[in-house]
């Protein structure tokens, strides 16, 4: 599960290179690299220690996010814009791919990163560190028991340590000065669920809302709102449609004819309503038509 790596001189600027990032040793003395490497349901973790380095991402459009704590030494991180933050050991940040332009280290430095294939934060954000509460520990923890791990797991213990690692991601955020947890603008895998399910009831009456539309109003991409609904056996269109022949459900006895009855409850047109009734439930023996 894990992949190990103890390397020295050329080879650790090969490393960097294979991951499209240019390291250039700090200091006259030899250059060394250990890392510990893994991905857990789609979110790669690592533990890296290195001698003093600059290293810059190559050109290129990068997404998602890094999440970094600091265990040994110290590095600068130097952002879009000239912004620098100063990772000392016990601190953490998280930031966009796309918004680092240099990570800086004057001496050996040890560090966990956690890449999230979706934004966390908008731009690069201190997160409470290790003195600071329960989670940068709880997190460091988990990451450092999967790493020190040498044995395979099965599916679905993978996606409950994937599951495990975004909760405690949401939590450090969630912490961060100036924020409360029910507006941090990053969610587990479990809130996400709660909350796209709590839009999809409040908005799935409007024919125009979409899949897109979910997945912009949480911040998420689409293809990450289609992972979280599979661990729970559905997709965002599945339930959304679902939700739509519940409302047409409870209009059956109301009166209206169904051409009403398909706006009201969501759907394009009353031809759409009767195929999704027909798809839910074959056995209905006379379709709405």
């Amino acid at each position: 599960m894990t992949r190990i790596l103890r390397t020295e001189g050329s080879a650790v600027v090969e490393w960097f290179a294979q991951r499209s990032f240019v390291a250039t040793p700090v200091s006259s003395g030899p250059s060394a690299l250990v890392v510990d490497e893994t991905e857990v349901a789609g979110v790669a973790i690592r533990r890296l220690w290195h001698t003093p380095l600059t290293i810059e991402p190559t050109p290129g459009a990068r997404t998602g996010s890094t999440l970094v704590l600091q265990a040994e030494g110290a590095v600068a991180l130097t952002f879009a814009g000239g912004a620098v933050s100063d990772l000392d050991a016990g601190d953490a940040l998280v930031y966009p791919e796309a918004a680092l332009s240099c990570v800086t280290a004057t001496q050996p430095s040890a560090r966990i990163e956690i890449a999230s294939p979706h934004r966390l934060l908008d731009e690069p954000t201190p997160l409470p560190g290790a003195d600071d509460g329960p989670a940068w520990r709880a997190l460091a923890s988990t990451v450092n028991a999967i790493l020190n791990g040498d044995h395979r797991v099965s599916i679905a213990v993978e996606s409950a340590l994937g599951h495990a690692i975004e909760s405690l991601c949401a939590a450090l955020v969630a912490g961060r000065k100036g924020a409360d947890a029910e507006g941090s603008g990053v969610r587990s895998a479990q809130a996400t669920f709660a909350a796209a399910t709590r839009v999809l009831i409040e908005r799935a009456e409007d024919p125009h809302f979409t899949v897109e539309e979910l997945a912009d109003t949480l911040r998420v991409s689409r293809q990450y709102l289609s992972r979280v609904f599979a661990r729970r056996g559905s997709t965002p269109s599945a339930t959304l449609r679902a939700r739509r022949l519940e409302l047409a459900d409870a209009l059956v006895g109301s009166g209206f004819p169904i051409a009403e009855i398909a706006r009201r409850s969501g759907f394009a047109s009353a031809r759409a309503l009767s195929r999704a009734r027909r798809e839910r439930d074959s056995r209905l023996a006379e379709p709405w038509e």
